[in-house]
This record gives structure tokens, C-alpha cells and sequence, in this order.
């Protein structure tokens, strides 16, 4: 396989034994059936074996090669290698009923996310944020690579409707920001919504 000219971010090949994200598997009821994923900076594709598994059909970037092994392992994934921050946009737009993004920022990329989406598709989005006052645990360090408080509603508020949003403070001092959004059907941003996501139906 030839390698990739840009250099292999570190954490991608971190996680090969890592679980699926319980931020995706809790919202992932409301997909379509079958539908098509996109999983933005995928690694070795700890979500997507799971995602899989649910019948649905998965497309796995990274600009790291050496993933490719891993999610060509996975039945009903594949795997595409594009340099996200530096080469050119591979993705056409309005093609995914899922955008999915775990641990990975580069913020020149936020406001693209909508446009890979069919109407109605949905952002799972969730990384690390700055910490609160009196918390230094992050291991993330670097604030380019880390959201500020309130970021992801600030980003998509006037383009998406924003169905959960939760920011955390895991056991290890990590803080993380994590959000649902859906891309309206006749285009126009929705009031922001709240769901008992225990007892709703699936739509």
C-alpha cells in the first residue's frame, strides 16, 4: 500500500480495542434503516464495527493509511483515505443520512458537516472541550484541537436543529461536548427541541 505523503495523526491508530461511542449507539435508533454513515477520522474503526453490525452501510475517512487494514476487516464498511485538513474535499455534499465525528477537530471543517447530509440526516458529534474552572485533567492540551464551551451549539444554531447537547466531565478530569443535530427538511432552521429519547418512537 503506498503511504500517505502527510504525516499519520498519533491517537489514529489509539482505541484498536476501544468500544463504540455511547453518544452514537444512544441516538442511533432514529436512523434510517440501512442508512448511510459517514464517519468522519475514523481510526481503526472502533465505531463502525458496531455501526455495521446494525445493517447500516459505512463510509470510514482518515488520512491515515493504516487504517485501512482495519476497516477493510469490517463487512458493510469501507474505507476512504483523505487528507481532511490539507488535500482536496473528496466528500460530495448531500450524500449521508449520518455525518458521525468522535475526538477530532479542525475547525475550518465544522461548517461543511451540514452539507454532506440528506434533509433530515443527523450530526453525532462529540470530542473534548475546554475544562471548567478548577479542572486541568484534559489530555487533549492543544486549543486548537479543543472545543470551547457552548462551541458546537454556536456553530450550528442557525443551521441545524439541535435535538441533545451535553457537556461532561469524565472520570479522569476529560471534559467533553457532545451534541445531536438533524438538517431540516424544507431547509429552514427549527426552534431547538427537547426528547425523552427513552420513550420516543423511532422516526
Amino acid at each position: 500500500m503506498q503511504q500517505s505523503k502527510c504525516s499519520p495523526h498519533s491517537h489514529s491508530l489509539k482505541g484498536l480495542k476501544g468500544s463504540p461511542s455511547e453518544w452514537m449507539k444512544r441516538f442511533a435508533r432514529l436512523f434510517p434503516e440501512n442508512a448511510k454513515v459517514l464517519d468522519l477520522a475514523c481510526g481503526c474503526g472502533r465505531n463502525d464495527k458496531w455501526l455495521a453490525k446494525q445493517g447500516f452501510d459505512v463510509t470510514c475517512v482518515d488520512w491515515d493509511d493504516r487504517c485501512a487494514q482495519y476497516i477493510s476487516a469490517i463487512e458493510g464498511a469501507k474505507f476512504l483515505q483523505m487528507d481532511i485538513e490539507n488535500g482536496p474535499w473528496l466528500l460530495k455534499p448531500q450524500t449521508f443520512d449520518v455525518v458521525l465525528v468522535n475526538f477530532y477537530l479542525f475547525r475550518p471543517v465544522l461548517s461543511k458537516l451540514p452539507e454532506l447530509l440528506v434533509p433530515g440526516g443527523y450530526l453525532i458529534y462529540e470530542t473534548f472541550m475546554m475544562p471548567y474552572a478548577g479542572f486541568d485533567g484534559n489530555r487533549a492540551k492543544n486549543e486548537d484541537f479543543i472545543l470551547k464551551p457552548l462551541e458546537l451549539v454556536d456553530v450550528y444554531r442557525d443551521s441545524m436543529e439541535i435535538l441533545a447537547y451535553e457537556e461532561t466531565l469524565g472520570e479522569k478530569g476529560d471534559c467533553f461536548q457532545k451534541i445531536l443535530c438533524r438538517k431540516p427538511l424544507d431547509g429552514k432552521n427549527l426552534p431547538v427541541s427537547l426528547y425523552n429519547y427513552e420513550t420516543q418512537p423511532k422516526i
